[in-house]
């Protein structure tokens, strides 16, 4: 979802629309996922859907809210936070070792619920 007050800024001479994400959303869908992975889901909202990121072997992701890629490995479960795309494809995931990460929306996999 991009903020209402997201304003162009001008970065090394080249004009970007910087995405704010809205940081209790996140934390209330993150809350809602490791209760569903604990197995103890809230009755009255409707399951996350779990993902896979294609492939195997490792990835290396920009987590969300730091300035550092980290290595996420290929084939684990990953939900996703916010379904809205940045101007490189990437949406918001939670992975299943516990990181905030962005990825590029088609190395994911639907796998609805195991």
């Amino acid at each position: 979802m991009r903020a209402k007050n997201a304003k162009p800024k001008l970065i090394r001479s080249s004009l970007v629309t910087l995405m704010a994400r809205d940081l209790k959303k996140i934390k209330d869908i993150a809350v809602l996922i490791t209760k569903q992975i604990g197995g103890s889901p809230e009755e009255d909202s409707e399951m996350i859907a779990d993902h896979g990121i294609r492939g195997n072997g490792i990835l290396y992701c920009y987590e969300f809210n730091t300035k550092i890629h980290v290595k996420i490995s290929r084939g684990q479960k990953v939900w996703i936070i916010d379904d809205e795309k940045d101007w490189l494809n990437r949406v918001l995931i939670y992975t299943s070792c516990g990181r905030i990460v962005e990825i590029d929306f088609d190395e994911l996999l639907c796998t609805e619920a195991d």
